[in-house]
């Protein structure tokens, strides 16, 4: 089974860009150490096509390449919080209409590999400045939402999930600045991943 990461720095996760092979340190590591384990007559191909600072128009770029050229059975889509992020950090506006665009053709593509495909909710903790993405992530993430129901497409709520465990745990101990994981929720990412894949395994 051939399962391909695609999105931003989440997926990342410092993996080197020259070895089209390396994992990085995050929840694709993670997630395919444990499902070899899970599934030792398996035999898996993951790949980690995360790319730091990418927005949804930085994914149609190299959806072909990186996704539809590699021809995988199932893709993990995770994209969406430098579409908010970007407005404030580089003066770069996406707006919903652009968004939507963007992830519709993304799913459309992807859809029309043949591959089995599981979105993952773009999230922001309530940790140094991040508050201000809120109102535009709710809105982002309305919009993936509602594709994914229109598409019968399998989503994890990772800003939902998020946001409802720190209501009682320190988000410190997810995120090291409210966007980017630390270990425990690259851990955590990784075990709600595992459990959407199993459904295909």
């Amino acid at each position: 089974m051939k399962i391909v990461f695609f999105g931003d720095s989440i997926t990342e996760s410092n993996r080197n860009i020259l070895d089209p092979n390396d994992l990085g340190v995050g929840y694709v590591k993670i997630a395919a150490g444990k499902l070899r384990l899970l599934y030792p007559d398996t035999e898996f191909t993951i790949l980690n096509r995360g790319v730091g600072g990418d927005r949804t128009q930085e994914l149609l770029a190299r959806v072909q390449t990186d996704v539809v050229d590699e021809h995988p059975d199932v893709v993990v889509l995770a994209i969406g919080v430098n579409d908010v992020w970007h407005r404030f950090l580089l003066g770069k506006e996406v707006t919903p209409e652009q968004f939507t665009e963007n992830y519709e053709k993304l799913v459309e593509i992807i859809k029309g590999t043949g591959a089995s495909l599981l979105l993952l909710q773009p999230f922001v903790l309530n940790m140094e400045d991040k508050p201000r993405l809120r109102p535009y992530l709710n809105k982002f993430n309305a919009i993936i939402s509602s594709i994914a129901a229109r598409e019968e497409l399998p989503l994890i709520p990772l800003d939902e999930i998020f946001t409802g465990l720190t209501q009682d745990i320190k988000p410190e101990q997810f995120s090291v600045d409210g966007v980017h994981p630390t270990h425990r929720g690259c851990r955590y990412i990784a075990d709600l991943v595992i459990k959407e894949l199993k459904k295909y395994l």
